[in-house]
């Protein structure tokens, strides 16, 4: 088995960091123009989503399938040539938002979920390498990312919502990898394969109904998906008391997946659409990669190229509560300002989600560096 290297997700991650701060900014600009300010980025809504999704998402994503998942399951990362052109067409993707030439971007972002599924397909899909078979979670990868093109092709075509549809490939990996992530980070025991296959067959079909503009519909189907989701978890029982924080925001994750539900179901139009993608694109993923990742890669610190030695520490870690506080706060504050439009909760919420984001990834980079 090689030993894992975290140098190999600098090569990715580095267009991904650059499109998180710029659409990040981009973000904050159009919330602080609700409030009357302004803030001079010089990019538009739309530049913001692609940023985000085809930016920041796909090479978190990209790190993950290609290497962090790829070493845990088949013992060694994605060969160099194939991060190379992952990050080459991400670099591109990043190129072409910037310059305004969204629909050049769709097609690099497409080839860049063709590498991932191409790859899923080679790994994931073979025993591990300790020769256990694959399960849910493996098949549900190169599902995800399948489902993700098919969603975002037939958007174009047939007149969609594109940046729904991109919202859900972000969303389905993360129901894919949660699959098999969250048992191994609270303890608990996982549900059946069949509630898992449900929790994902819900969340692509709200997805699909959302993109098309059947919010209702779709409401209905993402409350569903987190019943099946949560009862898949195994999270309706006592987690490992040493982590409880992870399982505390593992459930506020799935609190923004329920909101975002309700709210399409009762209010679908204005600010409320807008407070019921972020409920998605930031409470939802955004919880469960705090609460997962932390744990996961202490796992992988055992591996590391030297040994690592991570001391225990009572309570809780104070930028982990900071992170989670920060994060939860600019959501609640975004949902503040849909109901009570106060022009200070437009300035706050965005800074604080961004910071919490920031602040978490600079952490994380501080412990792979450890491992480097």
């Amino acid at each position: 088995m090689e030993t894992f290297e975290p140098k190999r997700m600098f090569l990715v991650m580095a267009p991904g960091l650059i499109s998180l701060v710029l659409g990040g900014l981009t973000g904050i600009a159009v919330m602080w123009a609700w409030a009357g300010r302004q803030l001079p980025i010089g990019l538009s809504v739309e530049q913001h989503f692609y940023l985000i999704i085809a930016g920041f998402f796909a090479a978190l994503i990209g790190n993950e399938v290609l290497n962090v998942l790829s070493f845990e399951w088949a013992g060694r990362p994605a060969g160099f040539a194939l991060n190379v052109a992952y990050a080459a067409l991400l670099w591109a993707t990043v190129a072409t938002v910037l310059s305004g030439n969204t629909p050049t971007a769709v097609i690099t972002y497409a080839a860049m979920l063709i590498i991932l599924i191409y790859y899923a397909l080679r790994t994931y899909l073979k025993p591990s390498r300790i020769g256990l078979r694959p399960s849910i979670y493996n098949y549900l990868i190169p599902a995800s990312l399948a489902s993700s093109i098919v969603l975002v092709a037939a958007a174009h075509v047939l007149g969609g919502h594109v940046a729904i549809a991109m919202l859900y490939f972000p969303i389905s990996v993360i129901f894919a990898v949660m699959s098999r992530d969250l048992p191994l980070v609270t303890g608990t025991r996982p549900g059946s394969w069949a509630l898992n296959a449900l929790a994902f067959a819900l969340i692509t079909a709200a997805c699909s109904f959302w993109t098309f503009g059947v919010a209702a519909l779709s409401g209905i189907l993402l409350i569903a998906s987190w019943i099946a989701a949560l009862l898949a978890s195994g999270l309706v029982r006592v987690a490992k008391k040493q982590r409880l924080f992870s399982y505390l925001k593992i459930h506020m994750a799935y609190f923004w997946l329920a909101a975002g539900g309700v709210l399409l179901l009762v209010s679908p139009g204005g600010l409320w659409r807008d407070v019921a993608i972020h409920a998605l694109s930031l409470g939802f993923i955004f919880n469960i990669v705090f609460g997962v990742d932390v744990i996961l890669l202490d796992m992988l610190m055992s591996q590391a190229p030297r040994r690592v030695v991570v001391k225990a520490r009572g309570g809780v870690p104070l930028v982990e509560l900071a992170t989670f506080i920060l994060l939860n706060a600019g959501l609640l504050a975004r949902a503040a300002y849909a109901g009570a439009l106060e022009p200070l909760l437009a300035l706050v919420s965005g800074p604080l989600t961004g910071i919490a984001i920031v602040a978490f990834l600079l952490n994380m980079q501080m412990r792979l560096r450890k491992m480097a």
